[in-house]
């Protein structure tokens, strides 16, 4: 295989350089812990019967692997389905079977996708309330501490041990990348255009931090406030492989296409994607596996040993074990926004409407990434993991930059003249008492324990979503 057909497989899927602010389509990731009562994780056979019910409501199950498990139920969505070639609404587990996952298709506006959002969330809720269970806007499972026992039994979840340490989970429990059978995140997908990648997946790395300050929301886990971190959820990567952070976090400030496919080429090999899942194991990176002569070796979870063959759609595999605070998603032509917590249910959108609010004032933004040096935007994120607003910048209160980093993405939003900067309201409010979810959720939990905690993040059939 050559590099060049790698680099058009990278290229294909994004848009041609149309500018049209509005011809965006913008999708959202979910993960959402499911909790019994009294805020521990739910049992498997709640999930599998969520699965059934969903088939009563015109959801199609489907098997996502060898084993006859069913993993998720989709539907088409109309709305999506006139304008963009994906346009299916996905109900799933995340690693955890304890961590529902919703996806939403693609639309062209915040409020079609908050719409979608709201009738698919009270459609959940209803079942779930039959089951005593709560769903929560929250970025952890609240009490029960990671294990193998929440591990949903996907080829690809199974894969996990033989990458990840022991040096947080004990080893009768699992490994550390358990730690992500408790976590949940929101993120989006908003298209791309190819003059656009580059510039959009710098600045969104680089503003991470600001991200993380206004939607840190994982402070509370097995059971108490947990002291050193307000994000634990996006720290967890560095615990499940520390031996691949490269892979995670802020990545080098790229200088073109060319430099960001050459670094997801260096990556330490881990799994491709054939008939079944295999272990490459005769290749130290992807660059060696892909653009070798040499055939690959590879093993397969029952442990068969395997000649594999690269193909250019590995890529796309590939991508998947791209863990930066934002990648490109060349599969679909997207950008995804990855570093923030679940959010409280009436903030649902806000990380979208940050993101595409970026994404639509982009110049303006990248004049801010420009105006401080790569090193200090990480050290941003780190101190937003820990601090959120009391965070500081060489020194000095981060409150200013947060401030003018919500007014670009406000003044993107109004170049769209949709009225979406509404959905900004729960970043301006948490600017103005200076206080993240994380801060909210620890002065709850002081103050009316677990229960008031749970009441306060579980998502209702009556509560607006994200406005």
């Amino acid at each position: 295989m050559q590099y060049q057909e790698l680099l058009t497989e990278f290229t294909k899927k994004f848009k041609a350089n149309r500018n049209q602010l509005n011809s965006k389509g913008i999708g959202i990731e979910m993960e959402l812990p499911l909790v019994s009562q009294t805020g521990e994780a739910i049992k498997i056979s709640v999930v599998e019967k969520m699965f059934e019910y969903l088939r009563t409501k015109g959801f199609h199950l489907k098997k996502t692997d060898s084993s006859n498990l069913i993993t998720s139920a989709v539907k088409v969505n109309k709305k999506s389905a006139e304008k963009f070639t994906y346009h299916l609404d996905t109900v799933m587990t995340d690693v955890g079977y304890s961590t529902l996952e919703v996806i939403l298709a693609p639309q062209d506006n915040l409020h079609l996708l908050q719409q979608s959002l709201s009738e698919l969330m009270n459609l959940l809720v209803a079942y779930f309330d039959t089951q005593d269970c709560k769903i929560l806007g929250y970025g952890i499972q609240p009490i029960t501490p990671p294990s193998r026992k929440l591990l949903m039994p996907k080829e690809r979840y199974l894969f996990i041990e033989n990458f990840s340490p022991n040096r947080y989970i004990p080893k009768k429990e699992g490994v550390d990348a358990h730690l992500l059978t408790i976590t949940a995140s929101n993120q989006c997908h908003i298209d791309i255009e190819q003059n656009e990648m580059i510039n959009a997946v710098n600045v969104l790395n680089a503003l991470s931090g600001i991200h993380i300050i206004l939607h840190a929301n994982s402070p509370i886990w097995k059971g108490n406030i947990q002291a050193k971190y307000k994000a634990y959820r996006e720290v967890f990567w560095q615990y499940c492989y520390p031996d691949r952070t490269k892979q995670m976090g802020i990545p080098p400030k790229f200088r073109d296409t060319n430099h960001y496919l050459k670094y997801l080429l260096s990556f330490k090999t881990m799994l491709i994607e054939r008939k079944k899942l295999i272990q490459i194991t005769n290749k130290s990176s992807y660059h060696s596996f892909m653009l070798n002569k040499s055939p690959a070796i590879g093993k397969t979870l029952e442990g068969d040993e395997v000649i594999i063959q690269p193909k250019t759609a590995d890529l796309h595999y590939l991508n998947s074990f791209c863990y930066f605070n934002a990648r490109l998603v060349p599969k679909l032509g997207t950008i995804e926004s990855r570093m923030c917590c679940q959010q409280p249910p009436n903030a649902s959108l806000a990380p979208t409407a940050m993101t595409l609010g970026i994404l639509s004032n982009l110049e303006e933004a990248k004049k801010l990434m420009d105006a401080h040096p790569w090193e200090i935007w990480k050290q941003i994120r780190l101190g937003a993991l820990q601090h959120t607003f009391k965070s500081k910048i060489e020194g000095k209160s981060i409150l200013p930059l947060v401030s003018k980093v919500l007014e670009v993405a406000k003044e993107g939003l109004l170049k769209r003249n949709l009225g979406e900067e509404e959905f900004l309201k729960p970043l301006y409010l948490r600017l103005a008492t200076q206080s993240s979810p994380a801060d909210e959720a620890i002065r709850i939990f002081k103050k009316e324990g677990m229960d008031g905690f749970l009441n306060h993040y579980a998502f209702t059939t009556t509560a607006e979503v994200s406005t």
